[in-house]
């Protein structure tokens, strides 16, 4: 499969939804209105046992390089990496220079690149997309920022950094993140097709926002979802499960998970239902809202007559996010102080922030088990749909699949796996195009070992079995093992059972940990509690003379009162009368 020869070279377009998942699309079983997203699923081939990684940067990281994560320096979350482990090998927080990415070897092969939206993989003259095979982009490099507004979503971050063509950027009037990813991507194929009397083929990025937080969506979007989640978490959690068996992407006898556990929807105070209710209303807006403007790129290629010989990829980075930023002390303040407000007549709209939280995350990613941050399915099986030239309609494929598995895929689709340049470490992945002919295959061989590690969540699959840590927040850091072909919603731990497949797939492990150098976090460890670590500690380390100059003032504060309350308990006793002058000791000489 490839490019037929003498015939015209595919064009590619990836996009990235952020922090989708499971069953958040319509055509994986999901209530969301999702139509444009939906119809590439039709002329193509939809998977439903992709894999990435349980955080952003790592899952982007492999997504461009066909690498680990740990090879290609984003082996976690930087702001989130413990201390100790920071600028080691694999640690370093931006990719790479070592490691090829796709937009290098396609734009060696004759591709234009562009990229429009969330980079996230440094920022530095060497990391951003321009220095990394990008010949136009207008990109975020941070995990995430205001959709409306050129400012931050968490205390921790400054001014959003926005990039365009690798210089610092501002916002235009009326900013709305997916439609003006959308416009500039636009723009970016247009100008060159303009200017080319023969226009080459192009690698487009399309990495949007949504549904990251800050939860938002315009007006128009959110009313068509009001009333819809009235019923609560529990009944959308069936209800995706129903919808998933329906698309075909999990199967009917396999049980749904139970974990985490959920809340009491019952229980709620009648406001308490409105306002959840209303903020996952806002996220499927946001989803909706994002499929919309994908739809205007879509219609852009049909109408330049370039849509047939285009090749789509859709994926999520990571399952849905059940942080709740509202929980913590001092965020409220800090969010009014940069003009944040969470009134329920106008959640989601400029100047709000919505956020849907654990309970209706574990249903976004139903009937899976966890969501974003963990090793859980639900936070590591996301969709995946490929359609384009050389590709036909075929349904669901069932193969498992690994997000370095899309690199090779695109080369082969393209044509170009043979001459691109090569990396010091070699692309880790297999080329999925065996599935896209034929829904029966197995892309990996059943005894080929596939580890991943990230933030202390680790494990490894091989053939249908999963071996799995779970670890903070909601885990407990013990290794359990499942099929995943029998029992895709991890409520059977078969290690008890299975005791030497469990000893065989804890040996997979190490050996992948010991090749691509993770660094094991403490059991004490915790991302939240970290990122608060760091925070203080960059903090504390960029204004180190205030610091300095605040701890002298603390003690000069303190020394003095101490110092006036010595010297008068002193005055109230009286100064210590003078004794007489004794001769010395004389001792006998001996």
């Amino acid at each position: 499969m490839g490019a037929e020869p003498g015939a015209s070279p595919p064009n590619v377009v990836v996009v990235v939804a952020d922090d989708v998942g499971f069953s958040d699309l319509g055509a994986y079983g999901s209530e969301i209105r999702t139509p444009h997203i939906d119809a590439i699923a039709s002329r193509g081939v939809m998977f439903s046992n992709f894999h990435v990684s349980p955080m952003c940067s790592p899952s982007r990281a492999m997504l461009m390089t066909g690498v680990d994560a740990h090879l290609a320096g984003v082996a976690s979350l930087y702001v989130a990496t413990p201390l100790a482990h920071r600028g080691r090998p694999g640690y370093e927080g931006a990719l790479r220079t070592d490691v090829v990415t796709i937009a290098s070897r396609l734009r060696d092969a004759g591709y234009r690149t562009y990229l429009s939206g969330k980079w996230n993989l440094g920022h530095t003259p060497t990391s951003l997309p321009s220095a990394r095979g990008f010949d136009r982009t207008f990109v975020l490099d941070a995990t995430g920022a205001d959709n409306f507004e050129k400012k931050p979503y968490l205390p921790i971050y400054g001014e959003p950094p926005w990039f365009a063509d690798g210089e610092p950027t501002d916002l235009p009037d009326g900013f709305y993140s997916s439609e003006h990813l959308v416009d500039k991507l636009v723009e970016f194929v247009a100008a060159d097709r303009a200017s080319a009397a023969q226009p080459q083929p192009f690698f487009a990025y399309l990495a949007f926002q949504a549904v990251h937080l800050p939860v938002q969506a315009p007006r128009e979007f959110i009313e068509r979802y009001e009333g819809v989640y009235d019923e609560g978490w529990e009944a959308l959690r069936r209800a995706r499960h129903r919808g998933a068996v329906e698309a075909g992407v999990f199967p009917p006898t396999a049980m749904p998970s139970d974990t985490p556990a959920q809340a009491d929807w019952a229980a709620l105070a009648p406001d308490a239902k409105a306002f959840a209710a209303k903020n996952m209303a806002v996220n499927a807006a946001m989803l909706e809202a994002m499929d919309h403007h994908f739809g205007r790129f879509v219609d852009y290629l049909e109408d330049a007559g370039i849509l047939a010989n285009t090749i789509i990829v859709v994926l999520s980075d990571n399952g849905p996010e059940a942080a709740d930023p509202a929980a913590g002390t001092g965020f409220n303040s800090w969010a009014e102080d940069v003009g944040y407000q969470r009134d329920l007549a106008t959640l989601g709209e400029r100047g709000s922030y919505a956020i849907i939280g654990p309970h209706f995350a574990r249903a976004a990613a139903a009937p899976l088990a966890y969501y974003k941050f963990h090793a859980g399915e639900g936070g590591i099986r996301v969709p995946l749909i490929v359609s384009g030239p050389g590709v036909e309609a075929r349904g669901v494929s069932p193969a498992f699949a690994y997000v370095t598995d899309v690199v090779p895929t695109l080369l082969e689709l393209t044509g170009t796996i043979d001459a691109t340049p090569a990396g010091k470490h070699p692309i880790g992945g297999r080329s999925l195009a065996p599935a896209l002919r034929d829904l029966g295959v197995d892309i990996h061989p059943p005894q080929e070992a596939i580890g991943f590690e990230t933030a202390g969540h680790a494990g490894v699959f091989k053939g249908n079995y999963k071996l799995v840590r779970v670890g903070a927040p909601g885990g407990d850091g013990q290794w359990r093992l499942f099929d995943l072909a029998e029992d895709p919603g991890e409520t059977r731990d078969l290690a008890a059972e299975q005791p030497e497949r469990l000893a065989e797939m804890l040996a997979d492990y190490q050996a992948y940990a010991t090749r691509v150098g993770v660094l094991e976090v403490s059991a004490f460890y915790s991302p939240t509690r970290q990122l608060l670590i760091n925070y203080l500690y960059d903090g504390a380390k960029a204004n180190w003379p205030l610091v300095v100059a605040a701890v002298g003032l603390g003690l000069v504060l303190v020394g003095i009162p101490v110092w006036l309350i010595l010297r008068r308990r002193v005055g109230r006793r009286g100064l210590p009368q003078e004794r007489p002058l004794r001769p010395p000791t004389r001792f006998p000489l001996e």
